[in-house]
């Protein structure tokens, strides 16, 4: 059975009629209104409520009616009711944790952070047992080091070259340029870059960016050398003598006519002596004039300088010798002349010399032997040279030597003083078979009678000693070889004194041991490994020893270096050791879950070093659509959230533990509400592994004006815009007694006069600060240093809410709430009756009838003023409707039905509370909440701010 009221007027209750036992509705009601149904019938289940109305629309709507029993109220509402606006707000239903997240996240404090993350001077590290970037939205992207870098000398240019392997962050990417500092690497000379997806192998692989040329070989695993910082190697001898005393005898002795001169303090028996200038007999000779290259190899020389004994030279040295030869192509009027130039610089043996001579003109002619496998450019001569100025030497005459060079001496005695039966004996050094070194010696017989004396020149004696850079130790247990880089900072030549610049050599040595891996001692053989050329480079250069001893022992080693080569002062070619690795082949050329980055670099013509490394890449990071689609490269800060949470490493949540639609849903509520996807944007590198998911969680939320909640065991997201409503309402009775502490200010916050919000610049990503006032003019600004914000209008947003936010807060409310408050979120709007006067009106509701409710307190009524009742309905929302004075102190009559049912029953979870105020005061109970943090189980304490439209009033002021 069911109990029909009639409610004909709801601000009249006494014209209610009331039918016990009605069996079915729809006859009822038919006879009762006669067959005619008034315009404005409503019919409630239970209670006069919105969401109890069921005012049938169609045939199964009456048929539902049958089924239902309890009290039917059968509402008619004048043809045009008074209405009010009303403001309704659907709040959270479920409890959630509130995430202890501040509106600015806090900055990485690690040691470690990525260079993406640095303010200024970025550049490649190597981050060491730190937290592989993880890159969100787009950034301008400085790889971390995820090897040593090492360097070589390239062989054919002599320039330093560095290969790199590098990460730019976990997950895949989307590369949008490569540069090295702020220059692309297409246009630096010699640079190649290659960058590859996660578990794509970096050798055999396809990269997704690719300049210059392949990498065919994994790299090296290698160990630097922290005792090698630059070490120049000496020379291994020291100026002992230089002197014209001294002269020399067939087949190998060194004397003195000085008594000054005693060999004996210099020289031991067995000590090497390196002998310089000692050229005696037919010495070389420079001319200058016009040469001539000839295309059967040989060469003509006119000069206005005569040569004496020019037939017993047999060697001619030119250098700078660039000769034009001119070649004609076609006939008649198709002959097209070329002309091209060669330099034929050398040292060639001659033949056959001869000259002849016209008034003051002396032309020669040497005969070259096997001119082309000294300078292939002889290939080129096809046809007789155009003549050019230049100079050339006669050189290695048959009647002259030149005896320098490095020996090993047999004896040497000193000066002994003449006696009375004995004459003065001067001090010899008599050598051990010099002509196998330097086979001068030999032709010294024929000369002179086999001695030198009586020739002056100022010959100088050096001390040779090689002088070793180490021994240094490496412990790499894995070395199966280790290779030394030699910087010639001079270049190599040799000069004369008349400034003629010859070819010479160079000589370096390298011994390694093996070190036993427990006693950490040198065992085994010392190896020698030994680098030698000759060459003429003016410029600096570098070459690369590589020293592989697999094939004798693999691990820790020592080593030195020297220079084993005497020179005098006339030498340029002294090296530097410029650094030495240990090394050991790779075999990983797959990495997992990371994007790498192999980087090949080569520095500038005289630079010592490469320079520091700043490679970088403006990246986007690809995420998997909704967290499990096709991977999408994106800056949508909601991707960003679901991905992080389903991360396994990161959030390790469940697909059934993230609201993917609703976060969607929020973030285009975000892009509708500002008419931009900008503010939907987050572009940061998390590079802390001490932050919580729960913090990176809301960085990502702030950055684009929300909060993180969780609805049951979902994470979802809270926009935070104006609040025309408010989610709950607070009044005495669920508060905790005495507990509301209410503070009115009269001026800003800690006195701040502005703003400094801090954010990345997306031209050059270089950190930017927006400032309020613009000119700068503050003094004590709040200083904001944002993470994730790349859009220069969103920045100024931010800036300007947290600057209204402060301007216009002037009330702020602390109070113990019951565990109703457990369902609100940091920014939420709430009502608070101010329990701190006795004015305040508020209470529960004891009982409804029809549109009056009868309250728990008495209710005044200021006859000049409206009146709004606030009530706290049982879905965590906050209904607000005008309100009338009846008979009764403790009951108003509403001006429409609530929302939602009242709760009523004292054994419910909580009754409907209430608060009435004067509609000119309505807004003085709005606050937002601010802080929340929990008591005990039942109550958490409360700090709120005055709510304000004007907090958002510039929200669409710059995007």
């Amino acid at each position: 059975m069911k109990k029909v009221i009639i409610v004909p007027d709801l601000y009249d209750k006494s014209k209610n009629e009331t039918f016990e036992n009605v069996e079915k509705l729809e006859p009822f009601l038919v006879e009762y209104f006669n067959q005619k149904c008034p315009e404005n019938l409503h019919v409630y289940h239970g209670e006069i409520a919105e969401n109890r109305d069921i005012t049938p629309k169609n045939k199964t709507d009456i048929e539902y009616l049958e089924v239902l029993n309890g009290v039917f109220y059968v509402v008619i509402y004048p043809s045009n009711p008074f209405m009010v606006a009303f403001w309704i707000v659907t709040g959270i239903m479920a409890a959630f944790s509130v995430y202890s997240i501040l509106t600015m996240p806090k900055a990485n404090t690690s040691q470690l952070k990525s260079s993406n993350n640095e303010l200024a001077n970025r550049s490649n590290q190597a981050r060491v047992k730190a937290r592989i970037p993880d890159i969100y939205g787009q950034v301008r992207a400085y790889a971390d080091l995820i090897a040593q870098p090492y360097t070589f000398y390239d062989a054919s240019t002599g320039l330093e070259v560095e290969y790199t392997l590098m990460v730019i962050g976990r997950g895949y990417y989307k590369i949008h340029d490569c540069q090295d500092g702020e220059t692309d690497v297409a246009n630096i000379n010699g640079c190649a870059v290659s960058i590859f997806d996660p578990n794509v192998d970096i050798v055999s692989g396809t990269p997704i960016y690719q300049v210059g040329s392949r990498f065919t070989e994994a790299p090296l695993y290698t160990k630097k050398s922290s005792s090698i910082n630059g070490q120049t190697l000496e020379k291994p001898n020291d100026d002992a003598i230089e002197s014209q005393s001294i002269y020399f005898e067939a087949p190998n002795i060194i004397r003195t006519t000085s008594s000054s001169i005693d060999f004996t303090k210099y020289f031991s028996n067995g000590d090497n002596v390196a002998i310089y200038n000692a050229q005696f007999g037919t010495l070389d000779q420079s001319i200058s004039g016009t040469i001539q290259a000839h295309s059967n190899l040989t060469i003509s020389i006119i000069s206005d300088t005569y040569v004496d004994d020019v037939g017993g030279y047999k060697a001619l040295k030119l250098s700078g010798v660039n000769v034009a030869v001119v070649t004609t192509t076609g006939e008649g009027e198709e002959a097209q002349t070329h002309t091209d130039y060669y330099d034929i610089s050398g040292d060639y043996d001659i033949s056959s010399v001869g000259y002849s001579v016209s008034g003051s003109t002396y032309t020669y002619l040497f005969t070259l032997q096997s001119p082309k496998a000294v300078n292939y450019n002889w290939n080129y001569i096809t046809v007789d040279s155009e003549t050019v100025n230049a100079s050339a030497t006669f050189a290695k005459n048959e009647k002259g030597v030149d005896l320098s060079g490095t020996y090993t001496i047999t004896n040497v005695s000193g000066y002994s003083a003449a006696t009375s039966t004995t004459p003065a004996y001067f001090s010899v050094i008599t050598l051990t078979n010099p002509s196998a070194i330097n086979d001068d010696w030999d032709q010294l017989t024929y000369l002179n009678e086999g001695t030198t004396l009586g020739q002056v020149n100022d010959v100088q004696l050096n001390v040779i000693s090689n002088k070793w850079v180490g021994w240094f130790d490496v412990e790499f247990t894995e070395a199966e070889g280790f290779y030394a880089n030699l910087y010639w900072q001079t270049g190599l030549y040799w000069q004369s004194k008349s400034g003629r610049q010859d070819s010479t050599q160079t000589h370096v040595i390298v011994e390694y041991q093996q070190i036993d891996a427990v006693t950490n001692q040198p065992i085994g053989q010392i190896y020698k490994k030994e680098l030698y050329f000759k060459s003429k480079i003016l410029n600096d250069f570098g070459r690369t020893l590589n020293i592989d001893f697999s094939d004798k022992f693999i691990g820790s080693f020592r080593f030195r270096i020297c220079f084993g080569m005497a020179t005098d002062s006339q030498y340029y070619g002294i090296p530097k050791v410029k650094d030495v690795y240990a090394f050991t082949k790779s075999t990983k050329t797959v990495y997992e879950n990371v994007t790498t980055w192999l980087m090949k670099t080569v520095a500038t013509s005289g630079a010592l070093s490469v320079k520091e490394r700043k490679a970088n890449a403006l990246v986007t990071r690809k995420l998997e659509v909704d967290g499990t689609g096709e991977l999408v490269a994106t800056k949508d800060a909601g991707q960003a959230l679901i991905n992080l949470a389903l991360d396994k490493y990161v959030g390790r949540r469940s697909i059934d533990e993230v609201d993917i639609e609703q976060i969607k849903t929020e973030i285009l509520a975000v892009k509708n509400y500002f008419n931009s996807s900008g503010p939907t944007e987050f572009s940061y590198t998390f590079d802390d592994d001490s932050l919580s998911f729960e913090e990176q969680a809301g960085m990502i939320a702030s950055a684009c004006f929300c909060q993180t909640t969780r609805f049951g065991n979902k994470l979802r997201l809270k926009f935070e815009k104006p609040q025309e409503n408010s989610v709950l309402l607070f009044n005495h009775r669920n508060k905790v007694p005495s507990s509301e502490k209410r503070t009115y200010s009269f001026g800003i916050e800690k006195d701040y006069d502005g703003i400094e919000l801090e954010y990345t610049s997306p031209d050059d990503d270089a950190r930017v600060t927006y400032t309020i006032p613009s000119d700068s003019s503050a003094i004590n600004p709040m200083k904001i240093t944002t993470s994730g914000i790349r859009n220069e209008a969103v920045a100024k947003t931010r800036a300007w809410r947290e600057w209204n936010k402060l301007r216009f807060q002037n009330v702020a409310v602390e109070f113990d709430g019951l565990d109703e408050s457990s369902l609100l979120m940091i920014n939420d709007r709430i009502l608070v009756a101010d329990n701190t006067i006795s004015s305040t009106q508020d209470g529960e509701v004891e009982s409804i009838d029809a549109l009056t409710l009868t309250l728990s307190q008495d209710v005044i009524f200021d006859e000049s003023s409206a009146y709004y009742c606030y009530l706290q309905l049982s879905d965590g929302s906050v209904d607000m409707i005008q309100c009338f004075k009846t008979e009764y102190s403790n009951e108003v009559l509403l001006s429409r039905a609530p929302k939602k049912a009242l709760v009523l029953d004292p054994h419910r979870y909580a009754k409907t509370t209430y608060s009435i105020v004067k509609s000119q005061e309505s807004k003085k109970q709005a606050f937002m909440l601010s802080e929340m943090s929990p008591n005990d189980a039942m109550t958490n304490k409360l700090t709120c701010i005055n709510y304000d439209d004007r907090y958002y009033e510039m929200d669409h002021s710059f995007i």
